[in-house]
């Protein structure tokens, strides 16, 4: 009988420190996407632009928070983090610096600078099956018709927003791109694409408007729903940037 107590008194300490890992009534909940503006509406470029993102009281929070990407139509809609010490960091941890196994958006300090302005960047993000973070992502881009219906992503900054239109979905191997492929390289960023156009997979959906080595391009970037191993990638151009007179030349 003894034995048996504590056998049953070790599996309670085990669920309760399931329970204790797993969910955090204390902590607060993530950013929620806030009110934003129809993008189809012209900017008057003599506005001064203001962002409908609060990063004040965001960055007061976390200072790593430096963007919010919104894909339109969606529920996917998240603060974009970077941090400068790890770059796993935010694999496993929100936009509060709780851990959580949801992890954040986020990108990589070691290629990518947070102000948006390398040839490529790379956002990347949890396939969760709670369809947070990037867990409808492939559910979204590899059905034909929804690919279609879903064109725009936009990237808010402090001080402007980027608007980007999808070009590309396909399931893809898990090399790392910006480890792989020098984008400031033309024949590099060439191969890249090369890459893209020529992989053979189901789900794979592509624009009519080919990408160019000349292209401002966003890919996103999660696990692949049946080879974790692998990747599912949105690639999205750059389009506008509002207002203008802020775009980077």
């Amino acid at each position: 009988m003894k034995k048996y107590l504590l056998i049953l008194g070790g599996f309670a300490v085990i669920a309760a420190l399931y329970l204790l890992l797993t969910f955090h009534p204390w902590r607060r909940a993530e950013p929620q996407r806030p009110e934003l503006p129809d993008v189809n509406e012209p900017v008057p470029e003599t506005e001064t632009y203001v962002s409908p993102i609060d990063f004040a009281a965001l960055q007061a929070e976390n200072p790593d928070i430096y963007g919010w990407l919104d894909i339109l139509d969606t529920d996917i809609s998240y603060p974009l983090l970077q941090s400068q010490e790890d770059d796993t960091f935010y694999l496993n941890h929100d936009a509060y610096k709780n851990y959580s196994s949801a992890g954040s958006l986020f990108t990589e300090h070691r290629y990518n600078k947070n102000d948006m302005t390398d040839p490529v960047t790379v956002v990347y993000g949890h396939r969760q099956n709670d369809g947070s973070m990037f867990g409808t992502l492939q559910q979204t881009f590899s059905d034909s018709e929804s690919f279609a219906a879903h064109k725009n992503i936009v990237i808010y900054l402090p001080d402007r927003e980027l608007r980007y239109q999808v070009r590309a979905a396909l399931p893809y191997d898990n090399r790392h791109i910006l480890y792989q492929y020098d984008f400031y390289d033309t024949q590099s960023y060439s191969d890249f694409l090369y890459s893209v156009y020529n992989t053979r997979a189901l789900g794979i959906n592509y624009a009519e408007q080919v990408m160019e080595p000349d292209d401002s391009l966003l890919v996103l970037s999660t696990c692949l729903k049946g080879n974790r191993k692998n990747r599912f990638l949105v690639l999205a151009t750059l389009e506008q940037t509002v207002p203008e007179s802020s775009a980077v030349k």
